[in-house]
């Protein structure tokens, strides 16, 4: 990650990934780099963001089974640790450096649902290699199955 660039801002290190706000002409995106061979780079909109908070819920192939550690809603950023918002047109979402049962991992909260996640270095490590068609079953809502609201009118 380069000190000179007016257009990124670093957030956090998690094992060998580094983490930082990177602005673009169509607005902020969450860069994941790692600078050890071989070195890749990720670079997450506020939409994406928003669809790891649901990896719990809905798995994908990246981070299997209910990913993360679990910590979802009572997940909170680290005291005195620096948050970062990123929004788009089509999502908001708050992230920063949390403990997690497996020690320092990245937070991200959705703020429009309240949804959070915390990702540790060897998941952040495997969105590394995501394309942003694997995204695609978290971004897509359509299939969640919500909890059915009583009907006042049946006793």
């Amino acid at each position: 990650m380069s000190a000179g660039r007016v257009n990124e801002t670093p957030l956090a290190r998690f094992g060998r990934v580094e983490v930082s706000r990177y602005e673009t002409a169509t607005g902020p995106r969450l860069r994941l780099h790692r600078s050890i061979p071989p070195s890749a780079d990720a670079y997450l909109d506020p939409l994406e963001l928003e669809g790891l908070t649901r990896v719990r819920y809905k798995p994908i192939t990246l981070i299997p089974s209910g990913g993360a550690d679990g910590q979802g809603e009572s997940a909170r950023p680290t005291l005195g640790g620096r948050t970062e918002r990123l929004q788009n047109e089509f999502a908001l979402v708050n992230v920063g450096v949390a403990s997690g049962k497996a020690g320092p991992g990245l937070f991200i909260r959705d703020m429009n649902a309240g949804q959070s996640v915390v990702l540790s270095p060897a998941e952040l490590e495997a969105l590394l290699a995501a394309r942003h068609r694997d995204f695609a079953p978290l971004i897509d809502t359509s299939d969640l199955v919500s909890i059915p609201e009583p009907d006042i009118d049946e006793a």
